[in-house]
């Protein structure tokens, strides 16, 4: 009955809209602030400049691959939610898939995208804990996809801190060490019976502050219920090997096409490089991002910004002037962060409707049952 009660209590959270516009709200300003400082000690003009020679054909290239790693995003959680028979359609489990983008780009530390994908899936009466199964399982195969990447790019950690001083250089060990400690978390999150133990004696001391223990001692044995069911599902997934293989391989795909976008617009602001230099692209787009995962406000706004202009104008790419630099970063970011966060909304916008297509079709249906059920009587 409690796990029941936990379970109802998730799907009767909706999404909240007035957060998600104050969110909203929130990253414009936060953009602007960023903006105004950016500016206040770079040239805007030369970045006007700059931005009415930009080669076409490249640009368009990079919003390719903008494409490409949209639509193969969703992809590692369908294939999981298919080799584990989870009862949902693919269009579903597609569409929850692409939403992510959109609520983890207007939360902090990108945190939002997870539980509202639960609450999405309990739309279609999936419970919550074996949602959270596939879920969890599926951040876990992009943080082991991503710290491959961000592993393999310390090769050359000399060539891409090059500009990094005394003074930020400790980002890079702080970003690392959180992008691989998250790893660990998770995958112990969705398979320890001991940490779940731990986090229920937490609950049971904090429950002692009467106040507080007053609302939620009743929900520990449900949530420690929900874990359960939760991990159960995890570790079936896991269990199958070859499966959660291919899902950590479908998003190494996808972030291949996401971590090649710079290559595309540095080369249409007139960067002379070649296709040898791809592969260092791909690896200091994986370096940047990573160094940067600790900054708390949506999207790392602020720190990405820093961490792009400082890589990629190192002497390995050609010793890229400052404003190249500069007006790189700032069409990456309108790619890779709002179009992005667009192409999600209009994604989530798309299974909101279907959603409600189908309670409609279904209340239709119960009333036609009615109705001949009156007239037989």
């Amino acid at each position: 009955m409690e796990e029941h009660d936990l379970e109802s209590k998730q799907e009767k959270k909706p999404v909240n809209y007035k957060k998600i516009i104050v969110s909203i709200l929130i990253v414009l300003i936060i953009t602007a602030v960023v903006f105004i400082i950016l500016f206040s000690f770079n040239d805007f003009n030369q970045t006007m400049k700059l931005l009415k020679t930009v080669n076409v054909s490249h640009l368009g290239m990079a919003v390719l691959c903008l494409l490409l790693y949209a639509i193969l995003w969703p992809m590692s959680l369908c294939f999981i939610a298919k080799q584990n028979k989870f009862p949902a359609h693919f269009l579903d489990v597609y569409l929850i898939g692409e939403s992510e983008h959109f609520f983890n780009a207007i939360t902090p530390f990108a945190t939002g995208g997870q539980p509202v994908q639960v609450y999405l899936f309990t739309q279609k009466q999936v419970k919550a804990s074996d949602s959270t199964g596939i879920i969890a399982s599926n951040f876990i195969a992009l943080m082991i996809a991503s710290n491959i990447y961000a592993i393999a790019s310390l090769v050359f950690y000399s060539k891409f801190s090059e500009n990094f001083d005394s003074s930020t250089s400790w980002m890079i060990g702080l970003g690392f060490t959180m992008n691989f400690l998250t790893l660990i978390f998770m995958i112990l999150m969705a398979t320890s019976s001991k940490l779940r133990d731990l986090l229920k004696k937490l609950m049971l001391q904090i429950c002692k502050i009467k106040f507080i223990g007053k609302h939620l001692s009743k929900a520990v044995p449900a949530f420690e219920k929900y874990c359960e069911n939760a991990q159960s599902a995890a570790k079936r997934i896991f269990s199958h090997k070859a499966s959660f293989i291919g899902a950590i391989l479908l998003k190494m795909c996808a972030l291949l096409f996401y971590y090649a976008i710079p290559y595309y617009i540095l080369k249409a602001l007139g960067a002379d490089f070649g296709f040898q230099m791809i592969p260092y692209i791909i690896l200091a787009s994986a370096f940047a991002i990573t160094t940067m995962v600790w900054v708390p406000t949506p999207g790392g706004t602020g720190g990405i910004e820093f961490a792009f202009t400082t890589i990629f104008t190192a002497t390995l790419f050609g010793g890229l002037s400052k404003d190249i630099g500069v007006t790189g970063m700032l069409l990456w970011r309108a790619l890779t962060y709002y179009l992005l966060m667009i192409l999600s909304a209009i994604a989530y916008i798309v299974y909101e409707i279907l959603v409600k297509h189908q309670k409609k079709k279904e209340e239709q249906k119960e009333n036609r049952e009615n109705d001949t059920y009156s007239t037989e009587l």
